[in-house]
C-alpha cells in the first residue's frame, strides 16, 4: 500500500508503447468533471509492465504496457498534457520517474515536469463477479455492435432505449436498438451455443458500445466478456472496459415484430443502396422521406419534394404481391443496407402504415456461409405516411 509520504516510481519505456497505451485509456477522461482527479490517468508502475487507468465514474478503461520498472509505485497524471506531450516525442526510449506529486519525463533532448494528484484520490475499478460469462471473437462482436448500434436512441427521456440489450437467450447472444421508429437485432450462435445465465439480460450505455468499437477494432484473440447486476465487463488482451449498466427494463421487443408481413421484396443490397443514396438528395431535410412504389417485379423510388425537386429510379426486383406504395425514412434504410453484409435483402410488409421487416436474404441453395449460420439480423422500421 503507498502511503502519504512514498509516491514515487521510476520506469523507462518506448514512446510507441506508452502512446499507444495512452491512446486506449484516454478517451474514458471526461471532457469536463467537477472531480479535478478525473482529468488525470492513474499510473501504477510493477513488475515489467505499466497499467494506465481512466475513468468518468460511468466508463473505466485500463490498460498494460510493456517497460522496465526500477521502483514500483503509482501517481495521478493530467491525462490531456500527458498525451499530447508523448504524441510529439520522438520514438525513442523514454525515463519516467516521481517523487511526491512531480513526476518528469525525459527524452534524449528535453525533461519534462507534471504535477500530479495522489493517487489514493483515484476511484476504485468496480469489483465485476459475472453472473454470465462467455468469450466471442473480435469479428463477430464488433459485426453484432455494427448492425446495431446505429439504432441507439439519444433520447434522453427514454434512458432505458439510451443503450443496446445484450440478451443471452436461447442458446445465442443477442443485441438488441431501438429508437421507437426503428429497431435492429443481431444475433450470434456458436456451434455450442451458449448457457442461459440468471443475468441474461442488461443495458450497456451508448458511450460504451462506442468505445468498444473503437478498442476491439485490433483485438487478437477472443474478447471475455463478464456480466453482474450493475455491470459489464470486457476484456480484450491487456485492455479491459469496465461499464455501469442501464437500470430497465428493456421494451418487450418481440411483442413489436409484425406477424402477419407476408408481401416479400428481394432485392439486391447494393443496387438499392446506390439508388437510395442518389434520390435521397432530393428528400426533405428533416423526414428524409422517400417512398417505395413496389409492383411486380421491380420497385420504383421517388422523391418529391416541392422546394427542392424529384428523383425517381426504377430497379429489378423479386416481388409477386399486390401493388404497394409505402414511404421511409431513407437515412434509416440506409444505415441498414451499409451494415447488413450481404448480397440481397428481403424486406417483408403488409401495410402502408405497419412496420416492414428487414433482413439478409437467403441464398438460393439455402446454404450460405458458416459464418452466416452462426450470425443472424433482423431489422425493424416504422413506414412515413405519404401524402394522400
Amino acid at each position: 500500500m503507498i502511503t502519504a509520504q512514498e509516491v514515487a516510481l521510476k520506469f523507462t519505456i518506448a514512446q510507441t508503447e506508452f502512446l499507444n497505451a495512452l491512446q486506449m485509456v484516454s478517451s474514458a477522461v471526461p471532457s469536463r468533471t467537477t472531480l479535478p482527479v478525473l482529468s488525470n490517468i492513474l499510473l501504477e508502475a510493477a513488475g515489467d509492465s505499466i497499467e494506465l487507468r481512466a475513468t468518468d465514474l460511468d466508463l473505466t478503461i485500463s490498460t498494460r504496457a510493456k517497460a522496465s520498472v526500477k521502483d514500483i509505485g503509482a501517481l495521478t497524471v493530467p491525462a490531456k498534457k500527458l498525451f499530447e506531450l508523448v504524441r510529439k516525442l520522438p520514438k525513442e526510449e523514454l525515463k519516467v520517474d516521481a517523487k511526491d506529486l512531480t513526476m518528469n519525463v525525459g527524452s534524449k533532448s528535453g525533461r519534462y515536469k507534471f504535477l500530479c494528484i495522489r493517487p489514493e484520490e483515484f476511484p476504485a475499478i468496480p469489483t465485476v463477479t459475472p453472473d454470465a460469462e462467455l468469450a466471442i471473437e473480435p469479428a463477430v462482436l464488433e459485426r453484432l455492435l455494427r448492425r446495431t448500434i446505429y439504432s441507439v436512441s439519444t433520447d434522453e427521456t427514454r434512458p432505458a432505449l439510451n443503450g443496446s440489450l445484450l440478451q443471452v437467450k436461447e442458446g445465442e447472444l443477442r443485441i438488441v436498438a431501438t429508437d421507437g421508429h426503428r429497431l435492429a437485432r443481431a444475433a450470434w450462435r456458436p456451434k455450442a451455443g451458449i448457457e442461459t445465465s440468471p443475468k441474461g439480460d442488461v443495458i450497456v450505455p451508448l458511450k460504451a458500445l462506442n468505445q468498444l468499437l473503437r478498442l476491439i477494432s485490433g483485438a487478437a484473440g477472443p474478447i471475455r466478456i463478464g456480466i453482474s447486476k450493475n455491470h459489464a465487463r470486457f476484456v480484450i488482451g491487456d485492455t479491459t472496459l469496465t461499464t455501469k449498466l442501464i437500470e430497465g427494463p428493456f421494451p418487450n421487443y418481440e411483442q413489436v415484430l409484425p406477424k402477419q408481413n407476408n408481401k416479400q421484396l428481394r432485392i439486391k443490397r447494393e443496387d438499392l443502396a446506390q439508388a437510395l443514396e442518389r434520390v435521397s438528395v432530393f428528400s426533405d431535410s428533416l423526414t428524409r422521406q422517400v417512398k417505395l412504389s413496389l409492383r411486380p417485379n421491380k420497385v420504383t423510388l421517388i422523391v418529391q419534394t416541392p422546394d427542392q425537386g424529384e428523383a425517381t429510379e426504377e430497379l429489378e426486383a423479386s416481388y409477386g404481391s399486390d401493388d404497394l406504395d409505402i414511404g421511409y425514412n431513407a437515412a434509416y434504410l440506409l444505415d441498414i443496407l451499409r451494415t447488413a453484409d450481404c448480397d440481397e435483402i428481403e424486406i417483408k410488409l403488409n401495410t402502408p402504415v405497419t412496420a416492414g421487416l428487414v433482413a439478409p436474404a437467403t441464398p438460393a441453395d439455402g446454404k450460405g456461409s458458416s459464418a452466416s449460420q452462426e450470425e443472424s439480423l433482423l431489422c425493424l422500421v416504422m413506414p412515413l405516411r405519404l401524402a394522400s
